[in-house]
C-alpha cells in the first residue's frame, strides 16, 4: 500500500476523491436527500424489508441494499434502541429523524464516490492491460473528469454501483483474452451477476458483448483455437454458475413470488410509463441520434474526437490478437447496452448513456498515449497544448457540477422563508420529498396533493393532507411554495406535436392532462389564486452554467405569498 500510494495512479484516485467531497453534503442534514431516485438515507432499508417479504418486491435488486445495510448497521442498531418500542409506526417514527437520516445519507454517498473511483480504476487497468501503465494514467483522468459521472458519485443512485461492479467484471474479461488465463472468466462470471444484483440494466453490458467477444476469441484466436473444446465446456459451466448465482443473488430461492411481481413490473410500468421514443426503427434511430449528440454533456469535443479517432489508430496498432479482441471489450459492451437497453427501454437520460461514457475513457487513455508520444519537436508541444486545454475544459465542467450542488436554489429558498416566516405561520407546499426544501422549524407546514397520505414518505414537522390542489384559497396559508422540479409536469402541454420517433412519456402525458393540477399551478404563477409572488429562487452563477441532472439540479423555487384582505 506504500508503495501505491507514491504512484500517478494513487495521485490520480486522490484528487478524483477529494475533488468531489465538496457536494457530499448536498441538501444535509436533513431527513430526507435530494439525490432523485437515490436509494438512501431511506428507501434501501424499506426496499430490504420488501424484499424479504415474501409476495412483495422493490423496485431494485438486493445486493446495494445489503451492502448499505451492513454498513449502516451501527446508526440503524441506534434507532431501534431510542424508539419507543419495535413497532412499525414507532421506528420509523424514530428512523425519520435528521441525524439518522444525515449518517446514512453521507455513508451512502462516500459509498458511491468509491465506487466511482473503483469503476474508473477498473477502465484504465482494462487499458494496461493491452497499451500499457502511460495510456492506463490517461484513461484514469480521462474518466475522472466525466462531468455527469461526479454528479452520480456524489449521490445513493445505484448508477455508479453497478458500473463498478460491470467494470471489475470487464477488466477480468480483459485479462483473460489478453493474457491467455480462461481461469479469470470466474471471476468476470462473479461480477458480472453483481451487477446485474445492484441494478437489472446491467444485463445489457454483456447480453450482446460476451457471445461475440467468446465467439471471436475461439475462431479467431490461434491460441484459442487450438483449446477450443475446452473453452467451450468452461464457457457453458460459467453460464450455468452465473445463472445459479443471479438467482441467489436475487433472493429468489427466498420470495419467488416477489421475484415473478418483480419481473412484471420491470417489463410493464418501470420502463413503457417512462418512454421517450416510439417503438419502431424511427425512434430508435433518434435513441442513437441522441445518444451521439449528447455526448458533449460528458465530455468535451475535442475529447470525444480524441477517443473516438485516436482509440481507433490504437487499435489498429496492436499485433496480437488475443490483445486486441480484449481491447475491444469495452466497445463491444458500450454497443451491446445500446443495443439491448437504450434501444428496448428508450430512454437517454444522463445516468442511461453513463455506461458508454464511463468506456469511451478507455479509448481516450489511447488517443492522449498516441497524441503525446511526438518526436518531432513541433507536435511535441502541440500535442500538450491540445491535451491541456482539453482538459482544462473538462475540470470546468466538472467545477460547474459540483457548483450545482452548492448552489442549489433551495438554499437561497430557505435562507428567504426563515428571514421572512413569522412563527406559526401556515406554509403549504406539494411533491415529493426529493423536491423539497427545508422549512422554518416555528412554521405550520402543510403538504397537499389528491394521492392518499398513507402512500407518501413522511417528513417530520409535515402534515400531510389529501385535497385537490385548486382549493388553496380555502386552506389559507399564508405562503405556497412551488418547486420546479414538480409543478413543470403539470405545466407541459400534453399535445405537443413532437417530430417523428419521439413521444411524450405515458406519466407526463397523465401529469399534463390532470385537470386541476395543470389549472391550479398555472393560475398561481398567473397570480390568480389568491396569492401572488414574492421571491424566485433562482440559478444566479455569472461563471458556472446551469445544468440539469435527474431533474433534480438548479431547478427554481417559486414562493407566493396570500393576497391581503
Amino acid at each position: 500500500m506504500r508503495e501505491f500510494l507514491r504512484t500517478p495512479r494513487a495521485w490520480i484516485l486522490c484528487v478524483f476523491v477529494l475533488m468531489n467531497v465538496p457536494g457530499l453534503n448536498w441538501g444535509l442534514p436533513a431527513s430526507d436527500g435530494w439525490d432523485n431516485d437515490g436509494i438512501a438515507p431511506r428507501d434501501f432499508l424499506a426496499g430490504l424489508v420488501e424484499t424479504f417479504t415474501p409476495g412483495h418486491y422493490y423496485q431494485y435488486p438486493p445486493v446495494q441494499l445489503i451492502l448499505l445495510g451492513v454498513l449502516t448497521l451501527p446508526v440503524t442498531l441506534i434507532g431501534l434502541a431510542n424508539a419507543a418500542s419495535l413497532s412499525p409506526a414507532d421506528v420509523i417514527a424514530e428512523m425519520v429523524k435528521v441525524p439518522y437520516m444525515t449518517a446514512i445519507a453521507l455513508i451512502a454517498r462516500v459509498v458511491s464516490l468509491l465506487m466511482a473511483a473503483g469503476t474508473i480504476n477498473a477502465v484504465s487497468r482494462m487499458v494496461f492491460e493491452v497499451r500499457g501503465e502511460r495510456a492506463s494514467l490517461f484513461a484514469l483522468a480521462f474518466g475522472a473528469l466525466n462531468a455527469p459521472l461526479v454528479y452520480y458519485a456524489r449521490t445513493s443512485n445505484l448508477d455508479v454501483p453497478y458500473m463498478f461492479f460491470a467494470s471489475v467484471a470487464m477488466l477480468a474479461l480483459v485479462r483473460a483474452l489478453a493474457r491467455k488465463e480462461p481461469a479469470r472468466l470466474r471471476r468476470f462470471a462473479v461480477f458480472a451477476v453483481l451487477a446485474v444484483g445492484t441494478k437489472d440494466q446491467a444485463y445489457a453490458l454483456f447480453l450482446g458483448a460476451v457471445p461475440v467477444a467468446f465467439a471471436l476469441w475461439i475462431w479467431r484466436s490461434p491460441w484459442a483455437a487450438t483449446r477450443r473444446r475446452a473453452l467451450v465446456l468452461t464457457a457453458l459451466k460459467l453460464l450455468v454458475l452465473s445463472v445459479v448465482l443471479l438467482f441467489v443473488v436475487d433472493l429468489v430461492p427466498f420470495n419467488p413470488s416477489g421475484f415473478r411481481a418483480r419481473l412484471h413490473f420491470l417489463v410493464g410500468s418501470a420502463s413503457q410509463d417512462y418512454v421517450h421514443y416510439t417503438n419502431d426503427w424511427t425512434g430508435r434511430f433518434r435513441v442513437l441520434e441522441d445518444i451521439v449528440t449528447n455526448s458533449t454533456r460528458y465530455y468535451s469535443v475535442p475529447a470525444l474526437v480524441l477517443a473516438v479517432i485516436g482509440g481507433a489508430l490504437g487499435l489498429s496498432k496492436i499485433k496480437d490478437r488475443d490483445v486486441r479482441l480484449a481491447a475491444l471489450i469495452p466497445l463491444l459492451c458500450a454497443v451491446s447496452y445500446t443495443m439491448f437497453f437504450n434501444c428496448v427501454a428508450r430512454r437517454t437520460d444522463h445516468r442511461f448513456v453513463l455506461p458508454q461514457m464511463i468506456l469511451l475513457a478507455a479509448y481516450g487513455g489511447i488517443a492522449l498515449d498516441l497524441l503525446t508520444t511526438q518526436r518531432v519537436k513541433w507536435r511535441f508541444w502541440a500535442s500538450w497544448v491540445i491535451t491541456i486545454c482539453t482538459g482544462g475544459a473538462a475540470v470546468f465542467g466538472c467545477a460547474s457540477v459540483t457548483a450545482q450542488l452548492l448552489l442549489d436554489p433551495r438554499y437561497d429558498a430557505e435562507a428567504w422563508l426563515h428571514e421572512h416566516v413569522r412563527p406559526g405561520d401556515l406554509i403549504e407546499t406539494h411533491s415529493l420529498n426529493v423536491y423539497l426544501l427545508r422549512f422554518p422549524r416555528d412554521a405550520r407546514i402543510i403538504r397537499v396533493g389528491p394521492d392518499p397520505t398513507q402512500r407518501r414518505n413522511p417528513m417530520p414537522g409535515i402534515t400531510e393532507v389529501e385535497d385537490e390542489y385548486g382549493h388553496a384559497e380555502a386552506r389559507n396559508a399564508r405562503f405556497i411554495v412551488v418547486s420546479e422540479g414538480w409543478a413543470w409536469r403539470y405545466l407541459l402541454d400534453p399535445r405537443v406535436h413532437l417530430e417523428p420517433g419521439r413521444v411524450l412519456p405515458p406519466t407526463q402525458i397523465k401529469t399534463g392532462s390532470d385537470l386541476d393540477g395543470s389549472t391550479f399551478f398555472q393560475a398561481l404563477l398567473d397570480n390568480r389564486r389568491g396569492f401572488h409572488r414574492v421571491h424566485n429562487s433562482t440559478w444566479s452563477s455569472h461563471v458556472f452554467p446551469r445544468l440539469d441532472f435527474h431533474a433534480s439540479t438548479s431547478r427554481e423555487i417559486w414562493i407566493f405569498e396570500r393576497n391581503p384582505g
